[in-house]
């Protein structure tokens, strides 16, 4: 999935769900009760020893028409590792040039991590069609990315870091392509007793919420001219 692939992905979804659970069965159950919600594409953090092993289980057996990243790579090191085991895209923390072009030369998409508008167009640079930015919640939410956005208009965004349902719409309004959801919808407690259909009913219910705020979104966008 190269960097043009992931952006319609993401901008099609609005919401990508991430979760780390070092349990092979737990996480494939969380991928598939991510899947049985509507879920598309799926990051699964790469937070502990041996996650990449888990990543590869769940490349190998993911449901048809889903794909899995790789999230919270910081360098070229954690790259390799995710690249190794089928990471259809990955994402960071922060941003590294050196994952950048390894990623290009793999024509897999790399959303670097980033927080002030230099870093943001600096990834913009290297190529990165999607950037990140993290953490969100912690430095203004909507607003930081509505602000940001006005300079730089075609900024393409993933606000990840503390984002919840609640808030959903506002983050569509200011104009983010998708948001990283973490634990406010992939709950620890659903993957501890590996409640699939807990999952699958959250995941339904945020990508409806997510189709209809971007729609409302857009027009609004378009009756101002922006």
């Amino acid at each position: 999935m190269n960097a043009a692939a992931l952006l319609a992905a993401a901008r099609a979804q609005r919401v990508v769900p991430l979760f780390y659970e070092p349990d092979a069965g737990r996480a494939a159950d969380a991928v598939a009760g991510l899947a049985e919600g509507g879920a598309r594409i799926v990051e699964y953090t790469l937070r502990g020893p041996g996650a990449e092993r888990v990543l590869a289980q769940l490349v190998a057996g993911a449901p048809a028409g889903v794909v899995l990243g790789a999230g919270s790579v910081r360098d070229v090191a954690g790259a390799r590792l995710a690249l190794d085991a089928g990471a259809a895209f990955v994402v960071g923390p922060n941003g590294d040039p050196a994952v950048a072009a390894l990623c290009a030369a793999h024509e897999v998409g790399y959303v670097p991590g980033t927080l002030t508008p230099s870093e943001m167009v600096t990834a913009l640079s290297w190529g990165c069609e999607l950037v990140k930015v993290f953490p969100i919640a912690a430095v203004g939410g909507p607003a930081y990315v509505k602000a940001v956005r006005g300079p730089l208009p075609s900024l393409q965004v993933m606000a990840t870091g503390g984002v919840t349902p609640g808030d959903l719409r506002a983050y569509l309004d200011a104009g983010v392509a998708c948001v990283g959801m973490g634990g406010e919808l992939v709950k620890k407690a659903w993957l501890q007793a590996g409640d699939v259909a807990a999952l699958a009913a959250a995941t339904r219910a945020i990508l409806a919420e997510a189709d209809a705020g971007g729609a409302q979104a857009g027009g609004a966008r378009a009756g101002t001219g922006g």
